[in-house]
């Protein structure tokens, strides 16, 4: 379940079906501010302010805030007694803010009737680059890259790295600056919880690639570029019966195909966690989709 508000106030209360976790993710274009979260949840008690993120022209930082009840661990809430409302409180002006929640296990996909998807020319990009040996963890800056040249957004893996970097954490995998960062390209973007591979296939029946987060261990992916990986970004660029078609940023070709089963359960099972970008125009569209229904 996505909840987004177009040009909130600086205290913009999102209302969530009650939930032990969530992400909250925003777009704006000030060079700096921060974000406190304010949680509500089901047994009526209310948090403080809990610190969330700061950024500026020089660094970004999860705070990681919590309580005795409610914790943020990067960009993950966590709370013990299940959450209703989140207030997201903006030291500077924001043109969306959203809060995603993880559907219930057994929640159906909306287009499983769509087995197929034509794939999308989406720019191939390696997260491993030649002037950077060093960087073996750039998936998400890639993955993020592919998206935004597809969006028509000039943006170079390097560049996209050094501005979703979260010095807190050590970094370029936090969820909420990489979509934070595409909204300050002028996309609309967000994080997700995707119900599968299913799910994903109603945004590219809209033309709307997706970077998905997976894991897997040793076996468990065909063909994939490590061994394993507790959390790696794919972009998902097109569907057949049998296969996902992605580009793979560790993958020494990119372009790859994977089996269909496969990455739906480790997609599934690593929390359908996805960012989703779409032009500004078509954010009703987008939150429409992320929320179960299908493409035209």
């Amino acid at each position: 379940m996505l909840r987004l508000i177009e040009r909130p106030p600086r205290h913009a209360t999102l209302r969530i079906p009650p939930a032990g976790s969530a992400v909250v993710s925003w777009n704006g274009a000030a060079e700096s501010g921060a974000l406190a979260l304010t949680i509500r949840r089901a047994d009526g008690s209310v948090s403080e302010p809990l610190l969330y993120a700061r950024w500026s022209s020089e660094e970004r930082r999860s705070l990681d805030g919590f309580d005795a009840v409610t914790r943020i661990a990067v960009d993950v809430v966590r709370s013990d007694v299940p959450m209703t409302e989140i207030e997201v409180t903006s030291t500077v002006d924001l043109d969306a803010v959203a809060v995603a929640v993880p559907p219930p296990p057994d929640a159906p996909a909306p287009s499983a009737d769509r087995p197929h998807a034509a794939a999308l020319e989406v720019p191939k990009l390696s997260q491993y680059l030649a002037a950077h040996p060093e960087e073996r963890g750039w998936c998400s800056a890639a993955a993020l890259a592919m998206l935004l040249q597809f969006h028509g957004v000039h943006a170079g893996v390097r560049d996209v790295a050094r501005g979703v970097y979260d010095a807190s954490y050590g970094g370029t995998g936090n969820w909420a600056f990489n979509v934070a960062y595409a909204g300050s390209r002028g996309l609309r973007a967000a994080v997700a919880y995707l119900r599968g591979v299913d799910h994903a296939a109603a945004f590219l029946a809209a033309r709307l690639p997706v970077a998905i987060s997976l894991a897997w261990d040793e076996a468990e992916l065909a063909g994939a570029p490590l061994p394993r990986s507790e959390g790696h970004l794919v972009v998902v660029r097109g569907l057949d019966r049998d296969h996902v078609l992605v580009n793979d940023p560790a993958h020494r070709d990119v372009a790859v195909r994977y089996d269909r089963a496969q990455i739906d359960a480790l997609f599934r099972r690593h929390g359908g966690v996805a960012y989703l970008l779409a032009p500004r125009a078509r954010t009703a569209e987008l939150v429409a989709l992320a929320n179960g229904a299908a493409a035209p």
